[in-house]
């Protein structure tokens, strides 16, 4: 509990105090976008919002998943077409669940004082404060995602019933809000399936709970799509940027694989996706395998680039402070991998949802949007790198009243 008697500059420190500070930070950053969009991938977000918003459905050739394109569509109910402010209401909420779930799992992973630090990281890293006002679903999916990591860890630690519905129940709408956590959830599933070797009978119970729950809603929307025609094509966002990145004159440079201009994009299935690259990888192994290590490499790159839009973000100064914190936070995740104090399964975990992640971008274009999503992980292994570099530090932030009582001051 904390010391109503402590300064008002420990109650700062303490994690509730960032919170709140990196709530008024999110707060001043959407209140001065307005009601503007930055990124040229928000109108077609909106396209299918209102076709929603109107009955007309996702349309056949969309290729945005449909729970970001609702949940905007929502926005525009309660606030009028083309206002986007709602949104950003809606997405400040989000980016408070998400703070307090990275607090949460630092705390059950590391203890207070891991708890203590993930605090002031997840309130000010630059780019996940960004993607509070960004309208595109990184923050939505970030939330999904950190939540089904936080789950898994619970769900192995005290399985239940309830906790195999919830986590099934997360997982769809993580893959209802973008394709690419397919490669996050195979990680988390080994994991589990490897907690559940040493532990057998109620985790297997309740990961038999996740997977019935997961069918049970995948089966029938999946069952629509293909009635639709629309199960032909495999991630064709993903398929345009990888041809885009392949054939533009300034992005393909450093690629050894480049696709002629003049031939046409075509969408492909993931059978037809998979044997298209084999035939490549078969053809040119070696510039194959240096255009994927390139682009691995490329997803932990500092300072953001390939963007095309110009505007207010784009600024030498704001790319340069995004890569300033993260050239502090990648080598401390690092550490925290190898080094930290607290369970390895629970630094195996996180450090498989960001690696996977950033293996199955590098199969297609990776840029510093798409590591967004997995920087809240990166954060809490952080965390458990400072609090094993500074463990009476972290103890005394996560509660004021120690600093009274401690014996080393």
């Amino acid at each position: 509990m904390m010391d109503s008697r402590s300064p008002w500059w420990r109650l700062l420190l303490s994690p509730g105090g960032w919170l709140a500070l990196g709530m008024i930070v999110r707060l001043v950053h959407v209140l001065s976008l307005g009601n503007e969009y930055f990124f040229g991938d928000t109108a077609e977000y909106e396209q299918v919002a209102l076709r929603i918003l109107h009955g007309q459905g996702l349309g056949e050739s969309s290729p945005r998943a449909p729970l970001y394109p609702l949940l905007m569509a929502l926005s525009f109910w309660l606030g009028g077409e083309q206002n986007f402010i709602v949104m950003r209401w809606f997405q400040l909420v989000l980016a408070f669940v998400q703070m307090r779930l990275v607090v949460r799992l630092a705390n059950r992973i590391g203890g207070l004082a891991a708890s203590a630090f993930a605090a002031p990281l997840i309130a000010l890293t630059p780019t996940v404060v960004f993607s509070a006002g960004l309208l595109y679903p990184t923050l939505l999916y970030s939330t999904l995602l950190f939540s089904v990591t936080l789950l898994a860890w619970e769900i192995a630690d005290r399985p239940t019933t309830g906790r195999g519905v919830a986590l099934g129940v997360l997982l769809v709408l993580a893959w209802l809000t973008d394709m690419v956590v397919l490669a996050p959830a195979l990680a988390i599933g080994t994991w589990l399936l490897a907690q559940a070797r040493r532990q057998p009978g109620p985790l297997w119970r309740a990961l038999a709970v996740t997977l019935v729950t997961g069918l049970a809603i995948v089966v029938p929307y999946a069952m629509r799509l293909r009635a639709q025609g629309g199960d032909r094509v495999f991630m064709g966002k993903a398929q345009a940027v990888l041809y885009f990145a392949r054939t533009d004159t300034l992005i393909s440079r450093p690629r050894w694989i480049r696709t002629p201009p003049g031939e046409p994009f075509t969408s492909l299935s993931a059978t037809a996706f998979v044997a298209r690259e084999t035939r490549l990888f078969r053809a040119r192994p070696g510039a194959y395998v240096h255009d994927y290590v390139m682009e691995f490499l490329h997803f932990f790159q500092p300072l953001p680039d390939r963007v095309t839009s110009k505007n207010r973000y784009n600024r030498p100064w704001v790319l340069w402070v995004g890569a300033a914190w993260f050239l502090l936070l990648l080598p401390t995740t690092i550490l925290g991998l190898l080094r930290a104090r607290a369970p390895r399964s629970g630094r195996l975990l996180l450090a498989a949802v960001v690696i996977t992640t950033a293996a199955f971008y590098a199969c297609f274009f990776t840029q510093t949007r798409y590591r967004i999503p997995v920087e809240p992980q990166m954060v809490v292994l952080a965390a458990l790198a400072l609090a094993t570099a500074f463990p009476r530090l972290g103890r005394v932030w996560a509660d004021p009243s120690a600093a009274e009582t401690d014996p080393h001051r």
